[in-house]
């Protein structure tokens, strides 16, 4: 397999260099809680609306609703296959695991602090940022003062309702591994999409608890393809946040960097990451990964917006600022497009300063991503854990916008001696093989915590039919010793190719996730 970079980029040596300016500007780490000190005044949500929690009624909830799953009918043809471990990892212990953090109180919220530069909170100091949302609504009281992941998704259909975004309450004791977890759920029927425009699919936080969301093809084509959308953490209601240049391909996922207080987004269609203004939506900068070109505010690409998506090689998905670069993954193939010569991979850049302005001179490829059947597939999510190592997340896919299941995982990856280094195939996710990650991963940030992936068949008709989020505790392991949680609590019909990116609110209180090495 080639290692040969795209023309026009320049290899650079990963050096601290680039993150020093971030350290010089924080100030030293106190035992301060950072806080806005919201009271929405609602009391302890006894009173949960039917209208904004779902419930464990629903019944059939499997329409393919025009996903693009490219399989006859919606059975996984694999059934009555092994439990899905398959690998030799060391899986932990259940047992001894924290599920999660516990009761944070308001230390995830807040507008920011002396801890560090720009928006950040003291445990963000190093880019990685996202509040806890603060809904004033019944319904949600009892969220507030829980660690929470927040998922997409595309539309389920039956009772589940239209939403495409569920917020799921995982605090608590561990629940029984490999067993259904009927977690508290929380949801709103206008984050529907006709509010979104369309399907989304990668998220973000910025350090206040606002989320942002982007529009995807992911599950086939949408009418909403060019506008990022924005919801109130207070109000919960969805406004236009920017509009980039697409006429079809839409998005890929996206990333606040609280140093500089820009949200990062990848465009599929001019192949470009554009560098957008958390308080205005303006174009900062844009830069092209293909031919390592920048521009200062909107591009001006001979011919583009043209509707169709960039070339496999300069397509962009995952985008992570951390500790002074911007970490991306390049989607070279598929499973309907093997490429001989080239792997799917994982690059970053330094930013040129403060202001988080790529500097493509510096632009490096951490590595190829690895392939089980001689394709690999591509990254759709990246995430650093609370000691540093790095997590990305595959996406099954068959075309530009046709999305199946089954062939893509939950790598990790540790900084070692300069380099990124595969520890293998240490999360496995879901029952059915080959492993079934669905394209999302975040974690507790928490040493004794969970990695959080959403993932289809986590539980395969023994005896529940299971599709949402996987927690499995920190060192590895699969179902055996994972929490599963069907996020449309009904276990008896597939979601297949459902669900898409997940994002844990960062506390304010927790160490910062550190810089490599």
């Amino acid at each position: 397999m080639t290692n040969a970079k795209p023309s026009g980029i320049a290899a650079a040596g990963l050096t601290l260099t680039s993150i020093l300016f971030l350290v010089a500007g924080c100030s030293t780490p106190t035992d301060e809680r950072f806080s806005a000190g919201i009271d929405d005044g609602t009391g302890d949500g006894g009173t949960n609306s039917t209208t904004n929690t779902t419930t464990d009624t629903n019944s059939t909830t499997n329409t393919t609703n025009g996903d693009g799953d490219g399989d006859t009918g919606d059975g996984d043809p694999d059934t009555g296959d092994g439990d899905g471990d398959g690998d030799d990892d060391d899986s932990g212990s259940g047992g001894t695991t924290k599920f999660d953090l516990g009761v944070i109180g308001d230390a995830g919220e807040g507008t920011g602090g002396p801890g560090g530069p720009g928006s950040c909170r003291e445990s963000e100091i190093y880019g990685a940022a996202g509040g806890f949302p603060a809904f004033e609504d019944p319904a949600y009281a009892d969220f507030l003062d829980k660690t929470i992941a927040i998922v997409t998704h595309r539309v389920q259909g039956g009772n589940f309702g239209q939403h495409l975004m569920t917020i799921v309450d995982i605090s608590g004791d561990p629940p029984p591994p490999s067993v259904n977890y009927l977690a508290p759920l929380y949801t709103r029927p206008t984050w529907n999409e006709a509010n979104f425009g369309g399907r989304i699919f990668g998220i973000t936080l910025d350090s206040e608890g606002n989320i942002y969301v982007a529009p995807s093809t992911v599950y086939g084509a949408t009418q909403n393809t060019s506008t990022i959308k924005k919801v109130d953490r207070i109000t919960g209601e969805i406004s236009n946040f920017a509009t980039l240049p697409n006429n079809g391909p839409a998005m890929g996922n996206l990333n606040y960097d609280c140093v500089s207080e820009t949200i990062y987004v990848s465009n599929h269609e001019d192949g470009r990451i554009y560098q957008l203004d958390v308080y205005t939506g303006d174009i900062v900068s844009t830069y092209h990964h293909g031919t390592g070109s920048v521009t200062m505010g909107p591009a001006n690409d001979v011919g583009e917006p043209n509707g169709q998506f960039a070339p496999l090689g300069e397509r962009v998905w995952a985008v992570q600022s951390h500790a002074g670069r911007l970490y991306y993954s390049v989607w070279w193939e598929h499973s309907q497009n093997s490429n001989q010569n080239k792997n799917n991979e994982v690059w970053s850049v330094a930013y040129a300063n403060m202001n988080g302005i790529p500097d493509p001179g510096t632009a490096k490829k951490e590595f190829d991503v690895p392939n089980g059947s001689g394709t690999s597939m591509p990254v759709s999510d990246l995430s650093f854990a609370h000691d540093g190592w790095m997590l990305i997340a595959q996406r099954t896919m068959y075309g530009d916008m046709q999305t199946s299941a089954h062939q893509s995982t939950t790598f990790d990856y540790d900084y070692i001696n300069g380099d990124w280094v595969w520890q293998g195939t240490n999360y496995v996710v879901g029952e059915l093989m080959p492993y079934s990650a669905a394209g999302g991963v975040d974690h507790d940030f928490d040493p004794g915590g969970y990695v959080w992936m959403t993932g289809d068949a986590l539980d395969f008709y023994t005896p529940d039919v299971v599709y949402g989020l996987q927690g499995t505790p920190y060192g590895g392991g699969d179902i055996n010793t994972s929490t599963v949680i069907d996020l449309d609590q009904e276990v008896t019909q597939q979601d297949k190719t459902a669900y898409g990116d997940v994002e844990l609110p960062i506390p304010g209180d927790v160490s910062p996730v550190p810089p490599p090495g």
